[in-house]
């Protein structure tokens, strides 16, 4: 006879736990397969229940299969081989070291007392009014027309770019943007990346499974006789601003990445982050360099707006765009419409070109200020900066014994934070050590100051 104790059940309806309790028998093989189960009336009165408990029991297991019944003999146990418990998980809890930190020398976060909310918040609020009905219907796979529209207009404005709005594919970040250039051009390329360069970009790529080669970047950017050599079919750059040298491919370096696109057959991958935020009159890009449609073009609204903001887009060669539209047109835009609304009208009404004037003003002056800073600080006999006037960072050479790695953990160890130019090599280079990344967007000059004390008596 089957015995539970009735009163654990607490809150628990009776049926619900002599459902569990006979559910837990037969998992743990105390009823065995096609086991007959005591009548509902012998059982009710067993365990001190309405028949009506143990009836809904009952037939809450059948439903659900664990038993079955049998005209005029009863219920029996359905023979079910449980899955055993073999392996204990164990989930490590977060590395608590980060939040020790007082200070990040590389974290380049944005100034968000500089953004516009108010604006912002007033758009997004005219945006329920204005799509009401859009709101609720499904995207264009490549986005919503008006954003593509609007990032036309930009791309003319900004950087002489002459597209159509259906070249654009629109985005959750720059990631998912990665993973649909792989399925567009193939897994069966070789993708070549810069070493240096930003780490995300061959990781994402592994992870696919793609095979990856490392390109070595000179003064002139990434060289390339490494393309020729390694037979790459795709190469992903920074032109306009590397990652982390903060080189700038002149003019005769990138006609020869175009030429050998031509002679290969290959693609390049134009990664055009960080560009608004470069000093001077920004270089043609790639992308209008280019005369036979080998130049896929990349850029993201994070850095100029916030990263929190995942709105990134592409702009394909033509094409390419029919490529896509025969192989991955059911796949479904990954940004919500809302935001895509409220930036397109962010655009569209100068407020985006106003921001990224009144940050780039700022940004030019903080980062004044923290060189010069620096330069009369405690560490000035010990420290070279290099500047290349691009993005929103530079490099600092530390006049030191210590290698990167120690440097870092004993910095770590004083609540600091930083990231060497040798953490973004594929390989060993002596020569790239302690060349400190000063990330510089999101300083407080009384914390920098402060930290500066610290790392002095590091070095």
């Amino acid at each position: 006879m089957l015995t539970y104790d009735m009163n654990k059940r607490g809150k628990t309806p009776g049926y619900k736990y002599l459902y569990h309790c006979i559910k837990d028998d037969i998992l743990n093989g105390n009823l065995i397969a096609d086991e007959k189960l005591p009548s509902k009336r012998t059982l009710a009165e067993h365990l001190g229940v309405s028949v009506v408990t143990v009836m809904s029991a009952y037939e809450l297991l059948t439903s659900e299969g664990y038993v079955y019944t049998q005209p005029k003999k009863g219920y029996y146990v359905i023979p079910i081989k449980a899955q055993k418990k073999a392996v204990s998980f164990v989930i490590e809890p977060p590395d608590k070291d980060e939040s020790k930190i007082d200070f990040d020398f590389s974290l380049g976060t944005a100034n968000n007392g500089k953004f516009p909310f108010s604006i912002w918040s007033r758009l997004m609020r005219r945006t329920i009014l204005d799509y009401e009905n859009e709101l609720l219907t499904p995207l264009p796979y490549n986005g919503t027309e008006i954003l593509r529209n609007a990032v036309c207009r930009y791309l003319y404005h900004h950087s002489g770019m002459n597209v159509s709005p259906e070249q654009i594919i629109i985005g959750a970040g720059t990631e998912y943007l990665y993973n649909l250039i792989i399925q567009l051009l193939g897994k069966d390329k070789i993708f070549a990346v810069e070493n240096p360069g930003y780490t995300k970009i061959p990781q994402i790529y592994c992870m696919n499974g793609v095979k990856t080669e490392y390109i070595d970047v000179d003064n002139k950017g990434l060289t390339c006789s490494g393309l020729y050599k390694c037979g790459a079919d795709v190469v992903h750059i920074s032109p306009g601003h590397h990652f982390p040298t903060g080189v700038i491919m002149p003019v005769d370096r990138r006609h020869e990445l175009l030429n050998w696109a031509d002679e290969t057959g290959g693609y390049i991958i134009e990664d055009d982050y960080d560009s608004e935020f470069s000093e001077g009159t920004p270089a043609e890009n790639l992308f209008t360099t280019d005369k036979n449609e080998r130049v896929i073009y990349l850029n993201t609204f994070s850095k100029t707006i916030a990263p929190s903001i995942r709105i990134s887009y592409l702009v394909l060669p033509r094409h390419l765009l029919q490529i896509y539209r025969e192989r991955m047109n059911f796949l479904s835009c990954t940004v919500s419409g809302f935001e895509q609304y409220t930036l397109a009208a962010f655009i569209n009404e100068g407020y985006f070109e106003r921001h990224i004037n009144r940050m780039r003003r700022y940004y030019s002056g903080l980062e004044r200020e923290v060189i010069d800073y620096l330069k009369t600080s405690e560490i000035k006999d010990k420290i070279k900066i290099i500047e290349n006037n691009s993005g929103l960072h530079f490099l600092m050479i530390l006049e030191t014994e210590k290698s990167d790695d120690e440097l870092l953990l004993i910095m770590k160890n004083n609540s600091l934070n930083a990231r060497f130019l040798s953490h973004y090599l594929h390989n060993d280079n002596p020569d790239m050590e302690h060349r400190m990344i000063v990330n510089y967007s999101g300083f407080n000059m009384d914390k920098l100051k402060k930290a500066v004390q610290v790392l002095e008596k590091i070095i």
